[in-house]
């Protein structure tokens, strides 16, 4: 048993000198702190088991078992962190730990039950993967699906261990010296030790996706709006006229320009005109339906595109964001502001260049026309 449990040391610390390296780079993810604090209670906990009979009990037995108690409710914090999830359940946990902490006295010093501690480790350890594995099944993160699944159904297994472990403890009761374990309960340290060492694994490759998902969404969005960027665009636009293309849907492409947005930063400063800017990035998002995609595309301009939309719809919903744009009340030294809007519907022959630039072509339209108005391809052809 001291040989396993040098072992799973070893794998510990390796563990654990992999996520300080983390730590100290400039990669470091969501839950590798709430990561380092389980792998060191864990390494506590197998260090005070392989002293029993050499240290004090209540080291040994009741502080050792708490520690790997406390690696799984800290496991459950880094999956927490890492999802960004309110689902920590730290109440429950704490209950947890500290029932488990009583008992142990009690089978320690009072009845002295190994099959019992037995039973009873088994039987806590699994109800904290089980919330964890819960949450985890919760988590709506398209993104993340198959990390998040993973880790679940490994959590899920784990319990599963835990089960036959408690049956068999049952039928089978353990030898009363721990160090000297039957052949079930030595089958079931090497598979718990593991399956624990996968866990960690999953939870580190969980929290690396986590990590890549959101660097590239920080890459698709602008960060003076937090609206998609012209590349996040770009992406959706090619692929919502590939679906258009296919099922012979409506699409309709509106470019935005900020009338006289030049005089506002010559006048008042960029500052004036980054509040204009988020201003406007606000109503143009909250203008728009959950099937619609709004950008930024550069500068003092904005781009929707509006699924299932004929020419017409598109018209209307371009005058309304002329009047609410008008409207805005509360921008920076009273300014006035007002926009030019270029429609263009998308067309079998259609590329992403050429509506971009039909597009483009009836917003110069309505610059042309005096500003503050809607133009249409339709329009621009007769100019």
């Amino acid at each position: 048993m001291r040989l396993l449990m040098t072992g799973y040391s070893l794998s510990l610390v390796a563990v654990l000198l992999g996520c300080v390296i983390v730590v100290r780079s400039r990669y470091a993810f969501r839950g590798i702190h709430w990561l380092i604090g389980s792998v060191s209670a864990a390494f506590l906990g197998v260090l005070l088991l392989a002293g029993r009979g050499l240290i004090p009990d209540f080291l040994s037995i009741v502080i050792a078992n708490e520690a790997i108690l406390a690696a799984w409710m800290l496991v459950h914090g880094a999956i927490a962190a890492i999802l960004n999830s309110h689902r920590r359940h730290l109440g429950l946990s704490a209950s947890l730990g500290a029932l488990t902490f009583a008992a142990l006295l009690y089978f320690t010093y009072v009845s002295r039950d190994i099959t019992a501690r037995t039973i009873l480790m088994s039987t806590v350890v699994a109800l904290q993967c089980s919330i964890s594995a819960v949450v985890l099944f919760r988590c709506d993160a398209p993104a993340l699906r198959s990390p998040i699944r993973t880790l679940a159904w490994t959590l899920v297994a784990f319990d599963s261990l835990h089960a036959v472990r408690i049956i068999l403890t049952i039928l089978w009761p353990p030898p009363p010296d721990f160090m000297h374990p039957d052949l079930i309960q030595s089958a079931f340290s090497l598979v718990h030790c593991i399956m624990g060492l996968g866990n960690i694994a999953a939870v580190l490759w969980l929290a690396l996706c986590a990590q890549r998902d959101e660097l590239h969404a920080l890459a698709l969005t602008d960060g003076l709006t937090g609206l998609m960027n012209r590349r996040g665009f770009d992406e959706i636009l090619e692929r919502e006229m590939c679906r258009s293309h296919q099922d012979r849907g409506l699409l309709a492409l509106l470019l935005i320009d900020l009338d006289h947005f030049k005089a506002i930063n010559d006048n008042f400063g960029h500052q004036a005109g980054d509040d204009v800017i988020r201003r406007v990035g606000l109503l143009l998002r909250s203008s728009t339906r959950a099937a619609d995609t709004v950008a930024r595309y550069g500068g003092e301009e904005f781009v929707m595109l509006l699924r299932g939309s004929s020419l017409d719809r598109a018209e209307s919903i371009a005058e309304r964001l002329l009047m609410e744009i008008a409207a805005l009340r509360g921008l920076p030294h009273g300014i006035h502001l007002t926009a030019s809007i270029g429609i263009a519907v998308d067309t079998p022959e259609d590329t992403e260049a050429s509506l971009l630039k039909r597009s483009d072509d009836a917003l110069y339209l309505s610059k042309r026309l005096g500003r503050n108005r809607v133009s249409t391809e339709a329009v621009w052809k007769e100019y």
